[in-house]
């Protein structure tokens, strides 16, 4: 029995009935645009410096072929085959299982509301970039208070910082010192967000007939900027350096568990694989499409991606690195000695501090930009590149969550824009959570542990009710159909064994190592001018535990809630036939 018989309806009816991608490149570019996000910018680069350098391309690999590539084939095919977003392909393959689309939306909820944060970052530094001079490339000032005096002097906690520091902690942000310290919200970036909100239902207002248009700029534009800084950064003094910190491999890191860790969860967060926005892509493309080509691709071009990202990344920071050892050389050796100063200055040391999320785009590169001329265009196409990967990366999550309530009973007959407009209204206002004060550090702890977990066990459940619920000989039969041959041995061998027990042993080390480690969040002293860090209050860490734990025992809950659902309705038919 294949998934074209399940509801009566044949092909061509449901191609009539269901939104297309006007063309093949429009579902690529869409796809993609998906998987290259901000995370190939700043967190695949810091990741290779973290874990040994060249050395994490190892693991990093092998993760993408034996979990990445394969979960992303089979989302394209459930959706693409059962023409439905993750909650409706899920409840037709098993309404049991109902409840793995139900996780994959939640799960693109939470991603799409503080994934919103930094593309009010972005707009909050694009309109800054417009400016005569930069606003972070100097200090501000204020008059001395000695009356006598006509001289201003610089706001003492950019003065012990730096302009780029300052403007990103008190300009942006206006952090509080902790996370117990809300402050109330920040009308600045409070407008930001709903700058962005405006520009992601502009985008989204119509489902895929406006958003396909968009991903033809959002998808290409990146990839225009980074070969112009690559370009650029190949011309800077010391960039020759970044490139051999960025490539060179420490093997002695593959016997870290923690590194293979690392390499399965960037697979996951570039990919997109667990969210629910592969199946709601695909569920648009024709039946007969050859997905599994499709996974390959997309894979292939995001991993490439990265790699081309952290070349721009490490020979801009190895300028940065160079131009700092040089001035400690300079200065050590007039004092020291330059046999001392060879001792206390080392390349290595800069770049081994270089962080990565949001201090790595909008401080290191923000003080980066401001030192090139003109600082203004750079600044401005840098930005502006990453408020693109910004909409891109949002783009796959309100996707997600308007093709499931289109494909609803309940909302079927309500127009897109109405739908569209509700739930960029709903997040707007969930948003608030980080356009507070302490904003930032809810960015920071979101960012490191809502999504992980859930994602993992998402995939692992995918896999799953493919082998116990619906059958895979059933499900290669229907990639047949699409594509005209059955799966090779490379995808009936990850779906059958290969990558849910690589998953498996993921969850456990991800688990373990959370028990293990003592949680901690960044912080920023406006007294002190210098940031730390400050463990997890137990209200954040049950709060965070509920976050990771909601998506995940919805697939149970469901599962139980259909069980008595049937076992009513039977027990009633059978009352019904003894009367």
């Amino acid at each position: 029995m294949r998934l074209s018989t399940i509801d009566g309806k044949g092909d061509d009816e449901e191609l009539d009935d269901r939104p297309r991608w006007d063309n093949k490149v429009q579902f690529l570019l869409a796809t993609i645009g998906f998987a290259v996000g901000l995370g190939n910018v700043w967190r695949f680069p810091y990741l290779v410096q973290k874990n040994g350098g060249g050395a994490f391309l190892i693991p990093y690999f092998i993760m993408l072929i034996i979990e990445g590539i394969p979960i992303f084939h089979l989302e394209l095919a459930i959706g693409q085959r059962l023409r439905k977003g993750p909650v409706g392909s899920w409840k037709i393959i098993s309404p049991k299982w109902k409840g793995v689309g139900i996780a994959g939306l939640m799960v693109s909820i939470v991603a799409a509301s503080y994934y919103i944060i930094i593309i009010a970052y972005c707009l909050f530094y694009l309109f800054s970039s417009f400016q005569a001079v930069l606003p972070w490339s100097r200090c501000p000032t204020y008059a001395s208070p000695d009356p006598l005096s006509n001289i201003t002097l610089p706001i003492r906690e950019c003065a012990k910082s730096s302009p780029v520091v300052y403007f990103f902690f008190r300009e942006v942000n206006d952090i509080s010192n902790n996370i117990n310290t809300s402050g109330g919200l920040y009308w600045k970036l409070t407008l930001c967000m709903l700058g962005g909100w405006a520009i992601s239902y502009l985008s989204i207002l119509k489902g895929i007939k406006s958003s396909g248009k968009v991903v033809y700029f959002t998808a290409t534009f990146p990839y225009l900027v980074l070969f112009i800084f690559m370009i650029r950064g190949f011309t800077l003094h010391g960039f020759g350096n970044g490139l051999l910190h960025l490539v060179t491999p420490n093997v002695s890191f593959l016997r870290d568990p923690i590194v293979w860790l690392d390499a399965a969860t960037q697979i996951f967060y570039s990919l997109g694989a667990g969210f629910g926005s592969l199946i709601a892509f695909a569920s648009y493309n024709p039946v007969k499409n050859k997905c599994g080509r499709d996974a390959v691709c997309v894979s292939l071009v995001n991993c490439c991606t990265s790699l081309f990202a952290a070349v721009v990344v490490f020979s801009v920071l190895g300028h940065m690195a160079t131009t700092k050892y040089d001035a400690c050389i300079s200065s050590v050796n007039a004092t020291m000695g330059m046999e001392a100063a060879l001792n206390k200055c080392k390349i290595a040391d800069y770049l081994n501090s270089v962080g990565s999320g949001p201090g790595l785009v909008f401080i290191v590169f923000a003080d980066i930009v401001a030192g090139f001329s003109p600082p203004q265009f750079w600044s401005i196409i840098f930005y502006f590149m990453l408020l693109t990967l910004g909409i891109d990366s949002i783009f796959g999550a309100l996707e997600t969550i308007l093709t499931t309530l289109s494909d609803s009973s309940y909302f079927r007959n309500v127009r897109k824009e109405i739908l569209a407009g509700v739930m960029c209204i709903g997040l707007f206002f969930f948003g608030f959570i980080f356009t507070q004060r302490s904003g930032l550090y809810f960015v920071e702890v979101f960012d490191a542990m809502s999504l992980p977990i859930p994602l993992l066990v998402i995939a692992l459940c995918e896999v799953t009710g493919i082998l116990f619920a619906y059958g895979m000989k059933r499900f290669c039969d229907d990639i047949e159909y699409m594509t005209g041959s059955q799966p090779n041995w490379y995808w009936k061998a990850c779906w059958y064994f290969i990558t849910p027990v690589s998953i498996i042993a993921v969850l456990i080390a991800t688990v373990v190592k959370l028990a293990q480690t003592t949680l901690k969040y960044s912080t920023w002293s406006r007294e002190t001018a210098t940031g730390g860090s400050m463990p997890y209050p137990g209200w954040l860490t049950a709060f965070m535990i509920c976050v990771i734990l909601l998506p995940i025992f919805t697939i149970p809950v469901t599962t139980l809630i259909h069980y008595f659902k049937a076992r009513r309705e039977n027990s009633g038919g059978k009352k019904e036939t003894v009367i």
